[in-house]
C-alpha cells in the first residue's frame, strides 16, 4: 500500500508501472528525478537528513559500532594491531552523518556517495581540510562522489566494508540488485556490504512523497537471497529508537561463495 494506506498491489506491479512511465532527460524512470527533488529542498543539517530525528543519531552510532564488531572482529583487531588497513565506503551518504559518527573512527580511509548535491558540499565541508586527519586519529574522508546509487561503480577490491544506510528505499528491485552486484566487485576478498533500513510487518510500504519503498524483512531476504544471490550474515533490529517509527533492521551480507 501507499503511506495513504491505498492500495497499489503487487511489487512486480509497482516497478512495471514505473518503468513504463516517463522519463527524465536523462532517461531514467521520473521516480529518481522525483526523490533527488525531495532531498534538494532538505536542509543540510542532522535534524534535516533525518526527518526531524537527528537526536537518534548518538544511539544509531553506537549500534552501529556494535554491530559492525560482531560480525567484523578480526579485521578490526588486525586493523589495531597495525597490521592492517581498513577503508569503507558510505553509501546515500548525505552530510557525512554517518562518516562522521561512526565509519571514520573504524576505518582508516572513507570514501561517501551521494546524488544530492547540497548534502555532498556539506559532507566535503565537514570531513574534509586540514584539521580532519587529526580530529579522526589520522583516519580520513578521501573521494566525495556526488553520483547515485543506481549507476555508482565501485572500484574493484577497493572496500573492506561498503556501509548502505536509508537509501536503498530509492531503488527499484532491478537497481537494487543491479547495485548489489557492482558493489560485491567493489569488495576486498572477506568484505562485507552492511544496510541499515526501515522495515514494515508486511509486503511495503510506498511514500509517495519522496519516491521511495519501506520494505519487509521477507522482501529484503527475498532481494539479498534470490535476487543478488547473497547470503545474510547477519541481522539485528535497532533498539531505543522512538517507538512511532518504523521498525530498523541492521544487515551483514556478503556474495554467497562459488559452490
Amino acid at each position: 500500500m501507499d503511506d495513504k494506506g491505498v492500495s497499489i498491489g503487487t511489487n512486480v506491479a509497482l516497478w512495471k508501472a514505473v518503468a513504463a512511465g516517463e522519463r527524465s532527460a536523462d532517461g531514467k524512470p521520473l521516480w529518481y528525478k522525483k526523490g533527488i527533488e525531495y532531498w534538494d529542498a532538505v536542509p543540510a543539517t542532522d535534524d534535516g537528513v533525518l526527518g526531524g530525528y537527528g537526536h537518534v543519531s548518538e544511539q544509531d552510532a553506537k549500534d552501529n559500532t556494535a554491530f559492525l564488531k560482531s560480525t567484523m572482529a578480526d579485521a578490526l583487531k588486525e586493523k589495531e594491531n597495525g597490521t592492517r588497513k581498513l577503508v569503507a565506503c558510505d553509501c546515500g551518504a548525505g552530510i557525512g552523518r554517518v562518516t562522521s559518527s561512526f565509519l571514520i573512527h573504524n576505518f582508516d580511509e572513507v570514501d561517501l556517495v551521494e546524488p544530492v548535491k547540497h548534502f555532498i558540499r556539506k559532507a566535503e565541508e565537514l570531513l574534509s581540510g586540514q584539521s580532519a586527519p587529526t580530529r579522526y586519529n589520522g583516519h580520513k574522508a578521501v573521494n566525495f562522489f556526488a553520483e547515485p546509487l543506481e549507476s555508482f561503480t565501485p572500484e574493484a577490491g577497493r572496500y573492506d566494508v561498503i556501509w548502505v544506510q536509508w537509501c536503498v528505499g530509492h531503488l527499484t528491485d532491478d537497481d537494487f540488485e543491479a547495485f548489489f552486484r557492482r558493489c560485491a566487485i567493489g569488495l576486498k576478498p572477506g568484505g562485507m556490504i552492511y544496510v541499515k533500513e526501515n522495515n514494515v510487518k508486511d509486503g511495503f510500504v510506498l511514500d509517495t512523497d519522496d519516491s521511495s519503498l519501506t520494505r519487509s524483512h521477507k522482501y529484503f531476504t527475498h532481494l539479498f537471497e534470490d535476487r543478488c544471490g547473497f547470503e545474510i550474515v547477519k541481522h539485528k533490529l535497532q533498539t531505543k529508537f522512538p517507538q512511532e517509527l518504523f521498525q530498523v533492521r541492521m544487515y551483514a551480507v556478503r556474495p554467497r561463495p562459488a559452490t
